[in-house]
């Protein structure tokens, strides 16, 4: 195949462009509205954080329904109609001024923003990249993380002008995410190679035995969402989901509050642990899905959750020696493993189901990785508050052992359903 001629390379400046913008301005830079929205419109902050908790679910909702119209419809003009209604929604936004109003608007906004972030973004990657499909997902995805280190400051920059500069800032959102997208969607969005009449890419090279093996899993034709969530591979795949979002969530949240009552400097130390987190953390996503491809899931895996525990490690012996430099082998090793919340259920769909029914199956695991998120955060707290820092960390590596096991036996669950139904089921 000539790279030239592969309209696969124009898909994945699509998903690239759907993580950086936006995930990166609506998504990433969301809680930054927080503290002003609060103070300009009296809100409580507690009042505010469940705004975040619908619109969580509102999303996996919202995914699960989209997968479908995503399958079946014209996807160019279903992403048009997501993005105009993201859009409108923020827009609408600035006009609120009551807290049940926000909860309305942006659990509706939600639904329709699912239909431009991680739900296409696997989609299209896993369509049109046969083989380095776990290292494309991975360039993908990291325009989530650039785009929330580039948008930021600018978004800050627009609530910073004023008591309403939120709302400046939310027209900007609205306006930049809705001309980027609609040019995105009729011109670089591409649902399969099938509609074009070309085929996914492959690099040709298949000399080695368990190379073959890899793309002969990756070009399975898979089964549909029926059998696969009937599968003992099913309850695997969950176990990943939920640990992965319980792992990410319940640590990555506590961690500015944990820095701080150690270092008790007002927050100057969080400050840096998270600029070294963030640019770490891009270098992790890119590099994690190009090991996936060379060494496979379970070993990256395995090699991932190892970092975890190290990175975890560190934030133990930091709570009981106090030494600075201890804290920042979280930002070093927990954060290169942090590819694995995107990275890692995306490629494991198609790894263990095949891509028949990909949309639907990846949607409906991704409300299980949003509860799981949800109840980490609050898990911690609780672990936290009874016990202290140090056994919460502690908690978590036993967590990362059992993500890890959870993939194991995933895969194999994958393994016998393809030896079953090697031409997919009918």
């Amino acid at each position: 195949m000539e790279s030239k001629k592969f309209k696969g390379w124009g898909v994945l400046a699509a998903a690239f462009i759907l993580s950086f913008i936006p995930t990166g301005i609506m998504g990433n830079c969301f809680s930054l509205y927080m503290a002003p929205v609060c103070e300009n419109l009296g809100f409580s902050v507690t009042s505010w954080s469940l705004v975040n908790l619908i619109a969580s679910f509102a999303s996996a909702i919202g995914a699960m329904v989209i997968a479908g119209l995503y399958q079946k419809k014209n996807m160019k003009m279903m992403m048009l109609i997501m993005s105009i209604g993201t859009c409108l929604c923020w827009v609408v936004a600035t006009f609120c001024t009551a807290i049940w109003q926000f909860y309305l608007i942006f659990g509706v906004a939600n639904v329709f923003l699912a239909g431009l972030t991680q739900l296409p973004i696997s989609m299209l990657v896993t369509a049109w990249f046969e083989d380095k499909r776990a290292t494309m997902m991975s360039i993908a995805y990291a325009g989530g993380g650039l785009g929330g280190a580039v948008w930021s400051p600018i978004i800050s920059g627009f609530i910073s002008s004023g008591p309403t500069g939120w709302k400046t800032a939310m027209l900007f959102s609205a306006g930049a995410v809705g001309v980027v997208m609609v040019i995105t969607s009729l011109f670089l969005v591409k649902r399969s190679p099938a509609e074009y009449g070309t085929e996914p890419y492959r690099t040709g090279n298949k000399d080695a035995s368990a190379t073959d093996k890899q793309a002969q899993s990756n070009a399975w034709v898979g089964v549909s969402k029926k059998v696969a969530t009937k599968s003992s591979a099913w309850f695997c795949v969950l176990g990943v989901v939920i640990c992965i979002g319980i792992l990410s969530a319940g640590v990555t949240t506590h961690v500015p509050n944990f820095v701080t009552s150690i270092a008790k400097d007002g927050g100057k130390l969080q400050g840096t642990v998270l600029s070294v987190y963030s640019v770490v953390s891009i270098v992790g996503m890119v590099g994690g899905g190009a090991l996936m491809d060379k060494m496979g899931i379970r070993k990256t895996v395995l090699g991932a959750a190892v970092l975890v525990i190290v990175g975890l490690a560190s934030l133990y012996a930091y709570s009981v020696t106090g030494t600075t430099m201890l804290v920042f082998g979280y930002s070093i090793f927990f954060a290169i493993a942090m590819f694995l919340p995107k990275v890692l259920p995306a490629v494991l769909m198609s790894k263990v189901f095949g891509t028949k029914d990909y949309a639907g199956i990846y949607a409906f695991a991704n409300l299980f990785f949003l509860i799981g998120a949800a109840f980490g955060s609050v898990l911690t707290s609780i672990i936290q508050g009874i016990a202290g820092y140090g056994v919460t960390w502690i908690f978590y590596m036993v967590i990362a052992v059992l993500l890890f096991l959870a993939v194991s036996g995933a895969i194999s669950g994958g393994e016998k359903l393809q030896s079953k139904y090697p031409e997919g089921d009918n």
